[in-house]
Parts: C-alpha cells; sequence; structure tokens
C-alpha cells in the first residue's frame, strides 16, 4: 500500500533504508535502521536493525556454547 511522503508530498512506493547508531544517556547503543524518502531523503521512520540484533543474539549463544 502506497502512501505520500509528508515532507515532499510525492507518492512512496518504496523505501530507503540507513544504518545509524541508536544510544541512550547511560552510555548503551545499538544498531538502527532509519526508513527514508527515496525523493527527499526525509526520515520517515526508525527502529532498532531487527538483522543486528539477530546476529548479536546468535553470537552470543555460540560464545556461550564455545562453538
Amino acid at each position: 500500500m502506497a502512501g505520500k511522503c509528508p515532507h515532499c508530498g510525492k507518492i512512496i512506493t518504496s523505501l530507503r533504508f540507513k544504518s545509524v547508531d541508536a544510544s541512550e544517556p547511560f552510555g548503551l547503543s545499538w544498531k538502527a535502521i532509519t526508513y527514508n524518502c527515496p525523493f527527499c531523503n526525509s526520515v520517515l521512520g526508525c527502529q532498532i536493525d531487527p538483522i543486528a540484533v539477530k546476529t548479536d543474539i546468535v553470537n552470543a549463544i555460540a560464545k556461550k556454547l564455545s562453538i
């Protein structure tokens, strides 16, 4: 389902992803991604990168199991 970019008004049928770091005041940080308009590059949303989270979990488990 296509929507319009709230910044440039063009109809969006695809998005651009951009990797960013998300952090909090106590120094913890995570890999995140932004969803950007393909026309004006405005950020339309952001979330923790699910692929990076999965990779971190798998690596932590493998380390605990000494694989």
